[in-house]
């Protein structure tokens, strides 16, 4: 009985002892610099307001990777609604992501995603986060040919852990 009893504690403090859950929420928001071009021009405007809205899963605890998936709104200067979706390295404060995008409405956009950033935990289940965030857009209706967009964003966001 003793046994049982100290194999169930070690197996709860083991349990208890993963500070993030495997799954969470994040809301984001993103703005800074549009800068794109073909045949030599190249124009550099703001960028438009990006809210992105993720879930993420945890499957591998060392090292900490995830993957990610939401929407993704673009709006002031433009109005678009599109998928994203990637891995993710969490290594204490420290956060990397690299995936991809897609804006499918109204027009149609396809590009490659990354961000570098960090997080801080403002409640039991709550962290603040901070990135920059760099999105590259190669294809689509809405590119003219042989051109390419690049965004360069700073993002603020809420990740809320789920129980």
């Amino acid at each position: 009985m003793r046994r049982a009893v100290l194999v169930v504690g070690i197996l709860m403090s083991a349990a208890s002892a993963r500070a993030d859950s495997l799954w969470d929420a994040e809301l984001r928001f993103g703005y800074g610099v549009s800068v794109g071009g073909s045949q030599g021009m190249t124009t550099t405007r703001a960028s438009p307001l990006t809210i992105a809205a993720m879930a993420s899963y945890a499957f591998e605890q060392e090292p900490p990777l995830s993957t990610y998936g939401g929407l993704t709104i673009e709006t002031l200067d433009r109005t678009s609604i599109g998928a994203v979706a990637g891995i993710k390295l969490a290594s204490g404060p420290l956060r990397l992501a690299a995936g991809g995008a897609w804006i499918f409405a109204p027009a149609t956009l396809w590009g490659a995603t990354g961000s570098i950033g960090t997080c801080k935990r403002v409640a039991k289940t709550i962290q603040a986060c901070g990135d920059v965030q760099l999105a590259t857009y190669f294809a689509g209706t809405d590119l003219p040919h042989g051109a390419a967009v690049t965004v360069i964003q700073l993002a603020m966001g809420l990740v809320i852990d789920a129980p």
